[in-house]
């Protein structure tokens, strides 16, 4: 089987026993880091894919900040290509940069959308959209496009000033970083880009809102009501400021809720507020963490989390806080919705057979040290988590039995709809 059809009108081949099981569409992950190429001792094409299988994920969309930046049409093809036949589950890439001629090139190369970034880091200012102006072109370049945009929000200028600030005042502990993340700079930024998007009435999407906190969300739902086109996605609410901050420090940020605020952002997700359950996969090395042990502004943000995303969200399901076409919806069918892949994260005829099975029956711990993530480490170690992940398939095709690994090189490049070149 490859793909769903009515009853009755393809032959199934083999018929494999569900029993007690219940079957999903394999997350589609918008907004993932795999860091291939340029910084490969964090993670690979095969080992990031790895983990994305083997936590029910079919479909990774790969951002541009890797090295180099994905700012030329000739940087995306040779992205894409590279990533040939090392893949096991299917992917998409998204473009960045600001130069018009470059964007259109890497659209009709595949380029599922474009990521803006209203804020840099040193190795990045290629990517890097200075000001309102700047984000305002990208955004007229993708309405001519029809592409998906995605939007790092943010005021780089006034977040430094903030930054700077707190350092003056001997604040170097990961509460500091959190500040500057739900800060007046990233919340004026959001507030620029939410307004520029209703002007121009387009489609934009909000990657990792819940970074900025409940005041965040309330500027994005205020927006969305004069503007139904703007879409957002959040990490799944896990990683707690009440106990698993002052344990791991730095290594939950930058997304980590209080109570009040992870109550927020489930039932956010849980009445459809928010559209979209993404990872931001970001995995950096036990070392590049532990440099912010003292200083957290020496760590860099990000954790891995393909692995866990999908069955943190059904332990959810089954404890009552998602309804199980919230947990459907949020992980596969609203990201295909933003991305304009009309034949995936659905269960309907016509749709490829990209599904999960899984055990609401079983229970399982998270165990960093069999996890397919490079880094070897996850903020989510030890953790009980209800239901038990049985099998991914891909295209009717297993992927994955367990945490097993059947197929390593089984994925394959999704262009956006409408692209002239396909790939490979």
């Amino acid at each position: 089987m490859v793909a769903v059809e009515p009853a009755g009108t393809a032959g199934a081949g083999p018929v494999l026993d569900a029993a007690g099981l219940d079957i999903a569409p394999g997350a589609i992950d918008l907004h993932v880091h795999l860091r291939d190429p340029g910084q490969t001792h964090k993670e690979t094409v095969e080992s990031g894919t790895a983990a994305a299988a083997a936590g029910g994920t079919t479909l990774v969309c790969d951002m541009p900040s890797t090295q180099p930046q994905v700012t030329t049409v000739e940087r995306y093809v040779e992205k894409r290509d590279s990533w040939a036949g090392r893949s096991a589950v299917d992917f998409a890439l998204w473009a960045g940069g600001t130069d018009p001629t470059q964007l259109r090139a890497m659209a009709d190369a595949g380029a599922v959308g474009v990521k803006i970034y209203m804020a840099t880091a040193p190795g990045f200012d290629e990517l890097y959209s200075a000001d309102d102006a700047a984000v305002r072109r990208v955004l007229r370049v993708s309405a001519e496009l029809g592409w998906a945009v995605s939007v790092h929000a943010g005021d780089q200028t006034a977040s430094d000033a903030h930054r700077e600030a707190l350092i003056r005042a001997g604040r170097t502990d990961p509460r500091a970083v959190l500040e500057v993340n739900r800060g007046p700079g990233n919340l004026a930024g959001l507030r620029s880009v939410l307004t520029a998007a209703t002007d121009l009435r387009l489609p934009v999407h909000l990657a990792h809102l819940s970074a900025y906190g409940t005041a965040a969300l309330d500027e994005f739902l205020t927006a969305r009501a004069a503007h139904p086109g703007l879409t957002a996605e959040t990490c799944f609410p896990a990683l707690s400021e009440e106990e698993d901050l002052p344990r791991l420090g730095v290594y939950t940020l930058p997304t980590v809720f209080s109570a009040a605020a992870r109550q927020r952002f489930l039932g956010a997700l849980a009445a459809g507020e928010i559209d979209a359950i993404a990872t931001d996969h970001a995995p950096h090395t036990r070392a590049e963490k532990e440099a912010g042990r003292h200083d957290a502004w020496a760590a860099p943000a990000g954790y891995p989390a393909l692995e866990t995303s999908l069955p943190l969200a059904y332990d959810a399901m089954l404890a009552g806080h998602l309804s199980p076409r919230r947990f459907a919806d949020a992980l596969a069918a609203a990201p295909a919705r933003i991305l304009g892949l009309p034949d995936r994260g659905r269960l309907a005829p016509g749709c490829l057979a990209d599904l999960v099975l899984l055990d609401p029956a079983g229970r399982w711990q998270v165990d960093e040290s069999t996890m397919h993530s490079l880094v070897g480490w996850s903020p989510m170690h030890g953790r009980t988590l209800r239901g038990r992940l049985v099998a991914t398939y891909l295209r009717g095709c297993p992927v994955a039995q367990g945490r097993e690994i059947l197929d390593a090189a089984r994925g394959r490049f999704v262009a956006r709809a409408g692209a002239a070149d396909q790939g490979e």
